[in-house]
């Protein structure tokens, strides 16, 4: 299970949750709470065939660096960056990003991967509450680390950040 994603070059470091865990007044419809990734339990974990899908709000903190930088030249300066995904048993997954996907509206990205591809995508919205366009950004693994049991496994704390 993922647990953890730093993008170092964009001074992202956040611990992941499961999109299903509840937190108290985050809203309706599961909406995101903040200080924290999600996973998208639809999708696969790191290591397996398939996608790890894991988004994130586009606020200080979170994954407004991603978006940040997705608006300067379509965001080639993401192309190449190195992002980890810990996971609960004490593993560094490494991915490359290799796409960016601007103005997305569904999950295309990653529905149209080969069935035998390993991939990530990470998501970010582009604008206020309730914009259907999102960010996606599709990484391809580099390799698999032994970690330690601090590094991959963070104290999660996610807030509400859901204002009517």
């Amino acid at each position: 299970m993922a647990t953890r994603i730093v993008i170092a070059s964009l001074d992202i470091d956040l611990p992941i949750i499961s999109r299903e865990q509840r937190v108290r007044g985050q809203g309706p419809d599961l909406y995101p709470p903040c200080d924290v990734a999600l996973y998208h339990t639809a999708f696969e974990q790191p290591g397996v065939t398939g996608t790890t899908y894991l988004y994130a709000h586009a606020r200080t903190g979170m994954f407004l660096p991603l978006l940040r930088a997705s608006e300067r030249r379509d965001g080639a300066s993401l192309l190449g960056a190195l992002v980890q995904v810990y996971t609960a048993d004490d593993r560094e997954h490494v991915y490359q990003i290799t796409r960016v996907k601007r103005h997305a509206l569904d999950f295309s990205l990653a529905f149209d991967a080969p069935p035998d591809a390993q991939q990530l995508i990470l998501q970010t919205s582009e604008g206020p509450r309730g914009t259907i366009p999102k960010l996606q950004v599709l990484a391809e693994p580099v390799e698999v680390l032994p970690s330690t049991r601090a590094e991959a496994r963070p104290r999660a704390r996610p807030r509400p950040c859901y204002e009517p």
